[in-house]
């Protein structure tokens, strides 16, 4: 019997390779690179080895390289072994003609865990899995693949950033090797396996909502727009202004034609920036807790722009910040949303994108021998937050949202939030 069941996996186990993604990836809605818009001076980025090449992932999606699955059909307990029976070989893409720069292994891997190439080698084995009668061993087996970004970082104008001229290199690279095991027990319910190699994130790989935004675009601002709910947000703190500044109506002459930051208003309510979205169905007959996990980074940047050259052409630092907005932030891939706890054939849908904040801003400079010339600049966006939902459809097609954003991740201040 102990044989017969043996043979069994071999003719039950089914293997099917997925294509590979050879696509170069889209502008990112932000920039996870390790330190980049942080604060900092030359002798200490001298003293961390900058400038160099430097990657954050944008995105992560599990290329499949097989199924195995196998029913103990038997009475008895047994022990099942699954095996490759195809090998497979994923490698890097760029978008840089020159593929990538000179020794972008050593940070690649550093930053990201990203490998020239990787795979699966035939006669490979999982197991041995001790399945009792009328249980089903199931392992779901491939590479993960990361979308990055790539910067040659430096320390410049006291932040770190890409160094001036500079290319950005968008790319795809394999990562780590992935296996995800399951037991299906004779009752339905499903108990997941821990391997010797990392598993992956249950819920399928995500697809963009909306449109495919980057980090300084969204949604049509007219759109958005709704004249019977919004309100002018005052600042909850009075933004600061330098001391060498003029005021507003102090006399000049006509060699004074600098700009000067002047007011600052967010609209209420905020609106949501699209993201992505991901699936999972708990197929089991019980109770399962699904934690959806981000695999592509939403953010977004301020894009207004002013006359105003202090800071760098950017808004004075406090001003976002004074009506509950950020220069930049982003949701980094990885991050763990709530969990979920399904019930059998319940169907799920997360969304997960970034919350953004209208801006209203003017600045003021000489005319007339006064400081009263006003420019009321274009509405703006930067971000405020992010959100991510769970709508939940239950087999008697009821539905449900549940938000699974971590607090941490609701409003500012943001853990990746940068003044730059």
């Amino acid at each position: 019997m102990y044989k017969r069941a043996l043979v069994a996996a071999s003719a039950l186990a089914a293997l099917s390779i997925a294509p590979a993604h050879a696509e170069i990836p889209p502008w990112p809605q932000g920039y996870p690179i390790q330190q980049l818009y942080q604060a900092c001076t030359n002798s200490e980025a001298h003293a961390a080895g900058y400038p160099d090449w430097h990657y954050g992932e944008t995105a992560r999606r599990y290329l499949t390289d097989g199924t195995l699955e196998f029913k103990n059909t038997t009475d008895q307990t047994v022990s099942y072994t699954a095996k490759v029976e195809s090998g497979t070989n994923h490698v890097i893409e760029a978008n840089s003609a020159a593929e990538l720069p000179s020794g972008w292994n050593t940070t690649a891997k550093t930053d990201i865990g990203a490998t020239t190439d990787n795979g699966w080698i035939e006669g490979e084995t999982f197991g041995p899995i001790q399945l009792g009668p009328g249980e089903s061993f199931r392992v779901e087996f491939g590479v993960l693949e990361k979308d990055f970004v790539a910067m040659f970082v430096d320390c410049h104008q006291g932040f770190y950033q890409n160094q001036p001229g500079s290319d950005v290199i968008r790319g795809t690279a394999p990562a780590e090797r992935y296996a995800f095991a399951s037991i299906i027990r004779a009752d339905g319910n499903v108990d997941n396996q821990a391997l010797d190699i990392p598993s992956r994130a249950q819920g399928a790989n995500s697809k963009p909502v909306g449109g495919t935004y980057h980090a300084s675009n969204g949604p049509s601002l007219e759109k958005v727009a709704n004249p019977a709910q919004d309100k002018p947000l005052a600042p909850a703190t009075t933004p600061q202004r330098d001391p060498s500044w003029p005021k507003f109506g102090d006399k000049c002459t006509t060699q004074n034609h600098g700009w000067f930051p002047h007011e600052i208003s967010g609209v209420s309510p905020t609106f949501r920036k699209p993201g992505y979205s991901q699936d999972f169905l708990n197929w089991s007959e019980g109770e399962y807790t699904f934690t959806p996990i981000v695999d592509h980074v939403v953010g977004a940047q301020f894009n207004g722009q002013m006359n105003y050259w202090g800071n760098h052409g950017r808004l004075p630092e406090g001003w976002l910040e004074s009506i509950g907005a950020g220069q930049r932030a982003y949701l980094p891939v990885g991050t763990a949303l709530n969990d979920l706890v399904l019930q059998p054939g319940d169907r799920v849908r997360v969304e997960y994108g970034t919350t953004m904040m209208r801006v209203n801003y003017s600045e003021f400079t000489c005319k007339n021998g006064q400081y009263t010339l006003t420019n009321n600049l274009p509405t703006a966006t930067a971000p405020a937050g992010f959100w991510a939902e769970a709508t939940i459809t239950g087999r008697d097609g009821s539905k449900r949202v549940v938000d699974v954003l971590p607090t941490e991740w609701t409003s500012t201040p943001l853990p990746t939030q940068t003044a730059f």
